[in-house]
């Protein structure tokens, strides 16, 4: 086996003081740089960090209510199925060394992280070398040896295991975590937490109670397609870390991915996010920011993407013109109460357009607040009235504007101080992009 026995060996004979890591080369961990080779020849340093962005993603678990309360680590763009057992091998040698290298940077969040690992890897040290305690591991279609080897070291080490199969199986009693395929004559199993798959529709939520966890495009929509945009996927999980989680677990998605961080920061140093000062990294910035800002920079930053494009630019720029003055409008008329809504349905407004997702899809992913939601959609709401005068004043319409304003009690005065003010915080941030 690659992981137990070739990288152990490496790890071994690079440095017999360092921890112990699964076989990984810790030297190069330390570093923080390894050197990536292609047909003979040195491309150069590689950061660890960019590797991690490269090959590793996150996929999100998530409860009835639609919040995420697990993740998944797996290969991006990587089948796991049906491979050769040598492909396989080396996709898992990459899945754990990229998990220990997450591991010594402590980035593996507090979260519970599922791991699907072979049966090879079960019986080497490997896991104990891994192990922590938010660590799950996945074994599929497992073996009498496999499932003694796993109840040995629940334990031994109070390591957790999960069950991956296509039915519950309440005989199998032995398991912390079963997942399964969404059926409507499944029945949960006893003892153990249900993770069910393929969820499409709210109403095969229904059979399996408030604890359960869900995986399926009910709550992630379907998978973006990658020829709108190679980092569509990112910048849209980018928003939904923004939407849904705390702010600790949007510094700790930047870190993860470093591509974004200088966007972010620039970002941040604009007027739009109003940072006071410089920071020193992106995750020191969101804390000076607060969680309501390091949201508004984190979407800006995902509308704008790395780097930015001509239409992304326009995409951010549009978005934050929109909601200056749909935010500031609401609040000098009869919509105060809703100038925070307000505010992020212009935020939101291009991100179907700008990541190729519809309003429905976008409104499941990130929770969306229902107002907002179908004012996106096209519905008449309270907001609809802004958002087209916001329309109005991006193609010049002055007389649809005047209208608008009129029928919302504005007088255009305040509708023309609040569309300079608009553009001129727009303005700023577009000439930071990168």
């Amino acid at each position: 086996m690659i992981m137990a026995n070739n990288l152990k060996k490496t790890h071994m004979s690079a440095s017999q003081t360092s921890p112990a890591g699964g076989g990984v080369d810790t030297q190069s961990l330390e570093t923080g740089v390894v050197t990536q080779v292609i047909g003979g020849e040195s491309t150069g340093p590689v950061r660890e960090e960019d590797l991690r962005n490269r090959f590793l993603s996150f996929e999100p678990i998530f409860d009835h209510q639609g919040h995420v309360v697990a993740r998944e680590l797996v290969l991006r763009g990587y089948k796991t199925d049906g491979l050769p057992s040598e492909l396989a091998h080396m996709n898992e040698d990459m899945l754990l060394t990229g998990l220990y290298s997450l591991t010594q940077d402590g980035l593996t969040g507090e979260q519970p992280l599922l791991v699907q690992v072979s049966r090879d890897v079960l019986f080497s040290e490997v896991l104990e070398q891994l192990s922590q305690s938010n660590l799950i591991w996945v074994l599929k279609r497992p073996d009498s040896g496999t499932r003694q080897r796993a109840r040995e070291l629940a334990q031994s080490h109070e390591m957790k295991f999960c069950l991956d199969t296509d039915a519950p199986d309440n005989s199998e009693t032995d398991w912390a975590y079963q997942r399964f395929i969404q059926s409507s004559l499944a029945v949960a199993p006893a003892g153990s937490q249900p993770i069910i798959r393929n969820i499409h529709h709210e109403s095969q939520l229904t059979p399996w109670g408030e604890g359960a966890w869900f995986m399926g495009e009910f709550f992630t929509g379907p998978r973006l397609d990658d020829s709108a945009g190679p980092d569509n996927g990112l910048r849209l999980e980018l928003v939904t870390v923004a939407m849904r989680q705390p702010l600790s677990s949007l510094v700790q998605f930047v870190r993860l991915n470093p591509g974004l961080e200088s966007q972010l920061i620039r970002i941040a140093g604009s007027i739009a996010g109003g940072l006071s000062r410089p920071a020193d990294s992106s995750g020191h910035a969101m804390i000076m920011l607060g969680r309501q800002r390091s949201q508004r920079v984190a979407i800006l930053t995902a509308l704008s993407g790395t780097p930015a494009t001509a239409d992304n630019r326009l995409f951010a720029k549009i978005a934050l013109s929109r909601a200056m003055l749909m935010g500031k409008l609401a609040h000098a008329g009869s919509l105060a109460d809703l100038a925070p809504l307000a505010f992020e349905t212009g935020l939101l407004s291009t991100l179907p357009v700008a990541l190729s997702i519809s309003v429905n899809n976008l409104h499941r992913r990130l929770g969306l607040n229902n107002l907002v939601a179908k004012t996106l959609a096209g519905h008449d709401t309270p907001l609809k009235p802004l958002l087209h005068l916001a329309h109005s004043g991006e193609r010049n319409d002055t007389v649809r504007l005047a209208a608008l304003a009129s029928d919302l009690g504005l007088p255009l005065e305040t509708v023309s101080a609040a569309q300079l003010e608009a553009l001129v915080t727009a303005e700023d941030m577009d000439s930071r992009l990168i």
